[in-house]
């Protein structure tokens, strides 16, 4: 059996150190990584470089932020370039892309994943569909006494086969969505899930181990929300077509804010989307955009709104003017 090179070592330590500093880390990823580190000496040295390499780089990139904060002038709405400049060392200074690529670990531990950019459609042994979205990641586990997905990151679309000897459900961080038979899309982001039914029904309960007093059965055009550390929210009348056209290739924005058309571009672009501007919260996108296109949305940002975009090395900046706009982009 080949031996990993010095380079996927390098890779997967700074993949376990940084997964170890997130706050979402549980005692499975402890688990998984003491059996990692065991495995060799070369392994243990990966990780100690990769904590070195950490330690030498967090002071300097801080201070240099500081810095650059400190001799901003505070009306100044031209903050991206020094901002981008600290940005930029400690993308370069860690060499390894981790920053860059938030999803880097679950994609790599998952058994199947997509990165930026790129979607994936499978079909699993039972016939259900499955739609992977950009930058997303599952485990699959096919047993005879059932079927289950766990959805690490991003989006998945399912198609579901009937069997009614074998369950099919799928986990996403404190929710659980039990199949009754049915098209319907779960989407994680960090501790948040949002299950949308397109075709069918499904009971969504919070906590993995199902039988869960709380409980909700949605229908077709219907959609409920799970916020880390919350209840579960109530079911909310949707046109489920327009909300899971991502999986048909199309990206439709409806007075979408700023904000989360940076979330909806880092699914499509390598490296980090980040917004400034003091009033970067006004500012709101309508159109359709092709879902593997993001120089469109980024064009119509410019042109429509005004934003300023700068592309850097494993950034993208989105700088918003001093006075808010919205606009509507006709569908491309």
């Amino acid at each position: 059996m080949a031996l990993p090179s010095q380079e996927t070592l390098d890779d997967e330590a700074m993949a376990w150190f940084l997964r170890l500093r997130d706050p979402s880390a549980n005692e499975a990823d402890r688990r998984d990584f003491e059996a990692w580190l065991a495995r060799s000496e070369r392994h243990a040295e990966a990780y100690a470089e990769a904590e070195r390499l950490w330690q030498a780089v967090e002071a300097p990139a801080k201070l240099l932020a500081e810095r650059e904060a400190s001799a901003r002038p505070a009306s100044s709405h031209q903050s991206w370039p020094s901002a981008a400049a600290a940005c930029l060392l400690l993308t370069l200074l860690l060499g390894f892309g981790a920053w860059r690529d938030p999803g880097l670990f679950d994609r790599w531990m998952a058994d199947l994943a997509t990165a930026p950019g790129h979607s994936q459609q499978v079909t699993l042994e039972d016939g259900t569909r499955l739609f992977l979205d950009a930058d997303s990641a599952v485990d699959i586990e096919m047993t005879d006494g059932g079927r289950q997905l766990t959805l690490r990151r991003g989006r998945l679309w399912v198609d579901v086969t009937h069997e009614p000897t074998r369950s099919f459900s799928v986990l996403a961080g404190e929710a659980r969505t039990e199949v009754l038979g049915t098209r319907f899309a779960v989407e994680r982001r960090a501790g948040d899930v949002r299950v949308t039914v397109e075709e069918g029904r499904v009971a969504v309960s919070h906590g993995q181990g199902g039988g869960s007093a709380e409980q909700e059965v949605l229908g077709a055009d219907q959609m409920i929300e799970l916020q880390r550390g919350a209840a579960l929210g109530v079911p909310s009348e949707i046109d489920a077509r327009g909300r899971l056209a991502w999986a048909r290739g199309q990206l439709l924005l409806d007075q979408t804010a700023l904000d989360e058309v940076a979330v909806q571009l880092e699914r499509m672009l390598p490296g980090r989307v980040v917004v400034s501007g003091d009033e970067a919260g006004a500012y709101r996108l309508s159109g359709s955009f092709p879902a593997h296109d993001p120089d469109a949305i980024l064009d119509a940002l410019e042109t429509s709104l005004g934003i300023t975009v700068r592309r850097l090395p494993g950034v993208t900046w989105l700088a918003s003017p001093a006075h808010p706009t919205q606009q509507t982009v006709p569908s491309l």
